[in-house]
């Protein structure tokens, strides 16, 4: 294997440029990995697949559309994602407000469907997957699925937006709902690899959202969902819990994993990023529950006035490196795509998408979060191990941040960020090799060796 650093940076216009790495005998330190103390074993890398993105992305000419599914999605050329998150009904970022269930009283969902999705969700869905199966890596995609909203009927506020909570008479007919999603989409040849009882369960929001408390989840999933799952033949599929921010993501899985037998049940903890750092939320999840696993499933950005705007990126970095660092083993965008004005959406919500595209123009926009996330999920590769690493205090201090990965081939996938005003360079000790780097100001690079 050639040994080599892939380099993006601010001021100098490399993108994923490519140079060899020398064997240095310097004794200046920036980082050490230690090869023999493997951690997390690594999922993969995705976004989301909602209703806005799909209806954005199919806004554009055939051209651009190929262009920027192969700019998520092929393994040679793109960010090489292999994992999704699926909205089960509308989201905040839906074209318009919709269940599957829309007749009221409906218990045996007689009039289930999810033809909104096959106008959008679905053919996106389709498409990723042709990107993927003419890439090298061939992997199977995994798509994790999961409701903001009970249809409106189910609660105790009457509609699917403002919170409000499922109502107890309607939890059975809750989880034949999300087998029947599950259901449905297989018809469409398209599986569910996990499932998750509520998006953001603490949050009440104007657009679909419903309240779980920690113990109405644990009932929900230990006494109607699980065990329509395994009447149903799905009891393969990933249970994820909680879906929400680090900061009280520990609370959450103690309520809901003090229960052993739910425990031996559930694959995950899924968390969001809204909240702030929290890393040590996940060290402290991971230390009480070694056995489940952590995976971030959504974050995004308000949609600045510069797209080009750099810290994006590096605030997308620092967070990947701080996740993987304390045991993520999934890492999920928000939006695959949008426009230039958040849309199109019903919520109104300002955020950005790693890829903005321009329907007046034609013209898709690759935002600086897209080459930071590029340098994590290119080199990364599903069943790769995280590393212990110990990076100098003076460069950290400095903005130095760093992750490292044994990658299934053997070969090692080593991510360095500097965010300062100035330049980095020293060395990277592997093991019993030396290489010497250099990272200007405001770059990134991995490093394979």
């Amino acid at each position: 294997m050639m040994r080599r650093m892939i380099y993006t940076a601010r001021d100098t216009g490399e993108r994923f440029f490519e140079k060899g790495l020398s064997h240095s005998r310097q004794e200046k330190v920036l980082l050490r990995i230690y090869p023999e103390e493997t951690r997390q074993k690594i999922l993969g890398f995705g976004g989301a697949f909602t209703d806005t993105a799909a209806m954005a992305l199919f806004h554009m000419n055939k051209d651009m559309q190929e262009s920027a599914l192969n700019a998520y999605f092929n393994s040679e050329t793109g960010l090489s994602y292999n994992m999704g998150r699926v909205p089960i009904g509308c989201c905040d970022f839906s074209t318009i407000e919709y269940s599957h269930a829309e007749v009221p009283e409906d218990k045996e969902l007689s009039f289930f469907s999810i033809e909104q999705d096959k106008r959008g969700i679905i053919p996106l869905i389709r498409e990723a997957k042709r990107i993927i199966e003419k890439s090298s890596s061939k992997e199977e995609l995994l798509l994790y699925a999961l409701p903001w909203s009970p249809p409106g009927w189910m609660k105790t506020n009457g509609q699917m937006n403002w919170g409000g909570r499922l109502c107890q008479e309607y939890y059975e007919t809750m989880a034949a709902y999300l087998i029947k999603f599950i259901e449905a989409y297989e018809k469409e040849e398209i599986q569910i690899w996990g499932i998750a009882a509520q998006n953001e369960p603490i949050e009440i929001q104007r657009w679909a959202s419903c309240e779980y408390s920690g113990e109405e989840e644990k009932i929900f999933l230990k006494n109607y969902l699980i065990p329509a799952l395994e009447k149903s033949g799905y009891q393969d599929r990933k249970i994820l819990c909680w879906e929400c921010n680090k900061d009280f993501m520990r609370e959450r899985a103690e309520e809901i994993l003090s229960d052993q037998q739910l425990a031996q049940k559930v694959f995950g903890v899924a968390f969001h990023w809204y909240s702030g750092d929290y890393f040590e939320e996940l060290e402290r999840t991971h230390c009480k529950y070694p056995e489940i696993q952590l995976l971030a499933t959504e974050c995004c950005v308000v949609m600045p006035e510069n797209l080009k705007e750099w810290s994006v990126g590096e605030r997308y970095a620092h967070d990947m490196i701080g996740d993987f660092n304390n045991w993520t083993c999934a890492w999920m965008d928000w939006n695959l795509f949008l426009d230039r004005h958040s849309g199109p959406q019903i919520a109104g919500n300002p955020c950005a998408a790693p890829i903005i595209l321009d329907e007046k123009k034609q013209e898709m926009i690759l935002m600086s979060s897209y080459y930071y996330i590029g340098h994590f999920s290119r080199y990364i590769k599903r069943g790769a191990r995280n590393l212990r690493t110990a990076t100098d205090e003076e460069a950290a201090m400095k903005g130095l941040e760093c992750c490292a990965f044994l990658n299934p081939d053997g070969e090692m996938a080593v991510v360095m960020m500097n965010t300062s005003e100035e330049g980095m360079e020293g060395c990277v000790q592997a093991g019993e090799g030396m290489f010497w780097v250099e990272l200007g100001a405001h770059s990134i690079g991995t490093i394979l060796i």
